[in-house]
């Protein structure tokens, strides 16, 4: 898009297309099932280390119409930083995933810094 054209917009996101929110938007699907207090299903699969069973549920996800991904790996049971930094590089390698943007969620600044890392 021109950037003139970016301008008119509120709120300009990118994965690998850009997802553009502006006043007239009145809703904002966000993904909330790659997030392992908002998942059982997916927190098992992370403890479990089937980081690919875990990818299938961000990719439904966008097929039911997510426009951003929540991600969060906050668990005093799982390792942060090495399960976003994977996580993340699994849907960097995903075109359907990795096409729209992240919200790379922890309340440990560590594990932000490590999907932060692993993004474009």
């Amino acid at each position: 898009l021109p950037h003139s054209k970016l301008d008119t917009f509120k709120l300009t996101l990118s994965g690998l297309e850009p997802m553009l929110a502006f006043k007239e938007s009145n809703f904002i699907n966000i993904g909330e099932r790659c997030n392992v207090a908002g998942s059982s299903v997916f927190k098992k699969y992370i403890m479990a280390d089937k980081f690919s069973e875990a990818l299938e549920i961000a990719k439904k996800q966008i097929t039911e119409g997510a426009q951003i991904l929540d991600l969060n790996f906050d668990d005093g049971m799982i390792d942060g930083e090495k399960a976003m930094s994977h996580f993340v590089n699994l849907v960097t390698c995903e075109p359907d995933v990795s096409r729209v943007p992240l919200c790379i969620d922890s309340s440990d600044f560590k594990v932000i810094e490590a999907g932060l890392k692993c993004t474009q």
